[in-house]
């Protein structure tokens, strides 16, 4: 490393034998030869006086391009990610500034990786933003709350401890539905697992130790602890279950810039004799945990309880709730008593006879309704109990794929320093099957996100059938999917969830229905007909033949095809489609097997809805 500090006509010229700096054990014990020689400005950007350069030497890892991506992430986190789109307090053409760039001969990545970044990060639903100011002996923290762009709050908190000054940025996303620059929903939430969270900056610098997987804020153990009441917000900020849209470390992503070294030079006398003012720790991954820190943490806590109460308030003031007074069986015996008396009492009167006979198909109907819904209903406890169960399985692996995954890469680098080449093999392949099941988890990401369950609104359609068909993929095998869809069509408002399940249900039918065929097709199109929006899934399986709208009933199935091509139905139970049916009802859709748009299909399944536009 060779560094000059501004001013100065000698540099620092350091070397850090790695070997023996591991052996050390700690970083804090590591040594390093050093000389003091003089500088050379030719060797820092923009013929800089003074600045700072390392270099690693005598590296024996071979980079491919997937190491080099990941490395460009670790390189672009350094630096606040705000810097990509110049929302942070930095200048830009300054010299000074403290900007890390990623580069390689590889063609394309660095620029492909910084347009993916930016895109990822420009799709946020909130941004909180906040600074700590000091006049005179009174400490005040001025919060912004914006929404959407358009809607901005602001309340100014005071603060007691002892910090002088502070900013920070937080924005809170959605990861659900489609993303901004087509960036898939799955790369966000892994990317925002991993390196989501609040990070703070010493000047510039990155303290390794905040973000994603360090709870510092408290945010992850009120989730857990299901509380619901903030204990810093001052009464009339205060909402019934307000912490209930309080972010989870997945879906945010926050910079908090502080300046250790002018805490330091303004500390009064009695504070910096005892230590008592915001510093950094001599491992230089954190922050000493004392009073200052500890307003800092509060403060920033204090901003994303603000947001949350104001979340919750503009969404209880959004929901219109429309109670029926009366259940339609009783209105239905309201009438037919009227309709008796009116029949009575003009008993010639051929129109209100006939209102008597529609009031019987009425009674007919609403009968055929009710047994239906408890055949329903017979089937959705235990369904609802399995899915659970699976769900929880699924939450208790997450860590252990993750855990799984570092043994792994540390087999891999074991075997590759001592030639093993048998062990590499054995680790490629774990390595490879972790891959697939990581892949088949996909299908429970649309239940597991809160947005995706409850968030109901108008979605894409081609969005929304790519997103399933990404998520099934180790389940379709060799199945060929084409998409032949109408851009700009939108399904009924709705959650993603249930579009996601109707699907992955009809999907899975589809491929089922061609595991007997050499070049198994699926083809998803969409359009508008006669103003009623339509999806059709076409496969060139084995067909359904007569009858095909007796396969919506529960547990009803073919009993003329083999179990191993048995198409409709979850798990061979005949319940696939009836769920298919219940969820499209319940968004006004209808649902039915169509005439094969083409001699090369077999299969026809048809969603469509009344269309708006």
């Amino acid at each position: 490393m060779v560094t000059t500090a501004d001013g100065s006509d000698d540099r620092l010229h350091a070397f850090v034998n790695w070997e023996s700096a591991i052996e050390q054990g700690s970083l804090t014990e590591a040594t390093a030869d050093y000389r003091v020689e003089p500088s050379d400005r030719l060797i820092y950007p923009r013929v800089s006086k003074h600045g700072t350069i390392v270099i690693l030497e005598d590296l024996k890892q071979v980079w491919d391009e997937d190491e080099i991506k990941e490395l460009g992430r670790q390189i672009w986190m350094l630096n606040s990610p705000f810097y990509l789109f110049g929302v942070n307090r930095r200048r830009r053409g300054d010299a000074n500034d403290f900007h890390v760039q990623f580069k390689t001969d590889l063609p394309g990545i660095d620029e492909a990786f910084e347009q993916q970044l930016t895109q990822a990060l420009d799709n946020y639903q909130a941004v909180i933003r906040g600074r700590i100011e000091r006049d005179g002996a009174s400490v005040s923290s001025h919060v912004t709350v914006e929404f959407g762009g358009d809607e901005t709050y602001s309340e100014i908190f005071p603060v007691t401890g002892e910090l002088r000054e502070a900013n920070w940025e937080i924005r809170v996303f959605n990861l659900a539905g489609r993303q901004a620059g087509g960036v898939s929903v799955q790369d966000m939430r892994q990317y925002f697992e991993k390196y989501g969270g609040v990070t703070v900056y010493d000047k510039g610098f990155r303290l390794p130790y905040y973000g994603a997987e360090n709870d510092w804020l408290g945010l992850e153990y009120d989730h857990s602890h299901r509380k619901n009441r903030s204990k810093l917000l001052p009464d009339h900020l205060h909402v019934t279950r307000a912490l209930n849209d309080l972010p989870t470390q997945g879906r945010i992503f926050g910079v908090v810039n502080v300046n250790t070294s002018r805490e330091g030079r303004l500390a009064a006398g009695d504070r910096k004799s005892s230590g008592d003012y915001l510093k950094i720790q001599v491992s230089r991954d954190r922050l000493v945990a004392n009073n200052a820190f500890e307003t800092l943490q509060r403060s920033v806590r204090q901003s994303l309880d603000y947001y949350a109460a104001l979340k919750r308030r503009l969404t209880a003031e959004a929901i219109d709730v429309v109670r029926p007074s009366e259940r339609p069986e009783s209105k239905l015996r309201r009438l037919r008593r009227l309709v008796d008396d009116a029949i009575a009492a003009h008993p010639e009167d051929e129109t209100i006879e006939v209102i008597g006979s529609e009031l019987d198909d009425v009674e007919d109907s609403l009968e055929r309704v009710r047994e239906s819904d408890e055949a329903s209903r017979a089937f959705l406890g235990p369904l609802a109990s399995a899915g659970m169960a699976a769900l929880a399985i699924e939450h208790e692996t997450r860590k252990d794929v993750r855990d799984a995954r570092a043994k792994l890469h540390k087999l891999a680098a074991i075997a590759k320093a001592h030639s093993i080449p048998e062990l590499k093999e054995t680790s490629d392949a774990l390595v490879a099957w972790l891959n697939r099941f990581e892949a088949t988890r996909n299908l429970f990401l649309p239940l597991m996100e809160a947005d995706d369950r409850d968030s109901i609104e108008p979605m894409e359609c081609e969005a929304v059938a790519r997103s399933a068909v990404s998520n099934l993929k180790p389940l379709l095998g060799k199945v060929v999917v084409e998409f032949a869809m109408q851009r700009g069509l939108q399904f009924p408002p709705a959650a993603f969830a249930e579009w996601n399940a109707i699907f992955q249900n009809v999907l899975l039918n589809a491929a089922n229905a061609t595991l007997d065929e050499e070049a198994p097709r699926i083809r998803i199109s969409s359009g508008i007909r006669n103003r009623h929006g339509f999806v059709r899934v076409s496969d060139n399986g084995v067909g359904i033949g007569e009858g095909a709208d007796e396969m919506f009933k529960p547990f009803v199935r073919r009993s003329s095809i083999s179990d191993e091509r048995r198409e409709l139905g979850m798990g061979g139970t005949g319940l696939g489609l009836t769920i298919v049916e219940m969820i499209a009802s319940n968004r006004n859709c209808e649902v039915a097997f169509v005439p094969p748009e083409g001699r090369e299909w077999s299969t026809t399944f048809e969603l469509s809805w009344r269309a708006e536009q």
